[in-house]
């Protein structure tokens, strides 16, 4: 059986063969860009789901739940929209619901910060 550093060796020589690098080394560029866009958009959308729920009151025992289900939100509003979009937010509206979170705090999340009108 070959050691650690045997594997991470041979990973590294794989890694570096003239058939990966030059893909590599040319994806780098474009991944970093697409990468800066993603940390500006989502800390600017955590920012405003933070003074949203500071608006609202809640407490930091619980102010993960809200930023998980705006990141959830953050994906949708990604990747959906009209009436897919809003589908998918009354899902995750009525799951974090479920959950304990206060729904009129959910719905102006969705409506403050991702411009959602969750029905």
């Amino acid at each position: 059986m070959r050691t650690a550093a045997q594997r991470i060796a041979a990973y590294d020589a794989r890694m570096q063969s003239s058939l990966i690098d030059p893909t590599l080394a040319a994806k780098t560029p474009l991944a970093q860009a697409n990468y800066a866009v993603f940390a500006t958009e989502i800390t600017q959308k955590q920012i405003d789901t933070v003074t949203v729920l500071d608006t609202d009151g809640i407490g930091s025992a619980v102010r993960y739940l809200y930023l998980s289900y705006s990141n959830q939100l953050y994906h949708a509003w990604k990747f959906y929209s009209g009436t897919a979009l809003v589908a998918v937010a009354v899902i995750l509206h009525d799951k974090y619901n479920d959950i304990g979170l206060a729904p009129a705090t959910l719905k102006k999340i969705a409506l403050d910060v991702y411009a959602i009108v969750i029905p």
